[in-house]
């Protein structure tokens, strides 16, 4: 029961941190690079957040009321945004350092680290055995 609320406790971290990244996308140069992007508190900004909580809310909803085998299906939600987040790291050094303007995408970088942080935190509470109970060794 504890490790469930942790792991609900790391989705909803996770959540807010992929919304933060929309925020802190929307508020950089980025937002300017191209005729899609998202400008802050524009419709589009606000239903890319919508988008991402539904489809964290969904299955940490079913998780939470007991329907465990759904952490299979957040694992594999988890570990697209590691990659998401991931790519937006190394697309968003190399469009500070062509541009010139780290500076400016240093929040988009710092919530692109965190989540990447929490996604791998969220998989090692998910799916990390007690190794002291494995190993027959006693704390």
């Amino acid at each position: 029961m504890k490790n469930k609320k942790y792991i609900i406790a790391l989705t909803v971290l996770s959540a807010f941190l992929f919304s933060a990244l929309i925020i802190a996308g929307s508020l950089s140069p980025l937002s300017e690079m191209g005729d899609n992007a998202n400008q802050f508190n524009s419709v589009g900004m606000w239903l890319s957040i919508a988008m991402i909580l539904f489809f964290y809310l969904i299955p940490v909803i079913l998780y939470a009321i007991g329907l465990n085998w759904i952490k299979i299906i957040m694992a594999i939600f988890c570990v697209i945004g590691i990659v998401i987040l991931l790519s937006t790291i190394v697309i968003v050094l190399i469009i500070g350092l062509v541009n010139h303007n780290m500076l400016q995408l240093s929040s988009v970088l710092i919530v692109s680290i965190l989540g990447v942080i929490i996604n791998i935190v969220w998989l090692i509470v998910a799916f990390w055995k007690n190794r002291g109970k494995a190993s027959g060794l006693s704390s």
